[in-house]
């Protein structure tokens, strides 16, 4: 059975950014992908969050989700909690500044 090259979906939509990191990931992953709406941005910047859309075939869209589930988000870092400090005490009393009752 021969796959159908218009048989294509959307498998994201977001920032340029992060459509390409994640084209990147499955171009890595062996998986054909194609970027689509990268000419709004130019003139309109972020007034359209969602404008860019990656898409790829229909069979190949569950492996393309899961690449995007193992692909860590750029600028994303995780710190972990502090456990062994104490919590911030709690600020001073606020003081009035002093106003002299002759003036």
């Amino acid at each position: 059975m021969t796959r159908d090259p218009n048989d294509v979906v959307r498998a994201y939509a977001g920032p340029l950014e992060l459509v390409e990191v994640y084209q990147a990931a499955l171009t890595e992953a062996g998986i054909e992908s194609r970027v689509v709406g990268t000419e709004l941005t130019g003139g309109l910047g972020s007034a359209l969050p969602a404008s860019v859309e990656l898409w790829v075939h229909r069979g190949d869209l569950p492996h393309a989700e899961a690449t995007f589930r193992r692909t860590e988000h750029p600028g994303h870092v995780r710190f972990p909690h502090p456990t062994d400090s104490a919590p911030p005490a709690p600020p001073p009393p606020r003081r009035e500044p002093y106003v002299n009752p002759n003036y």
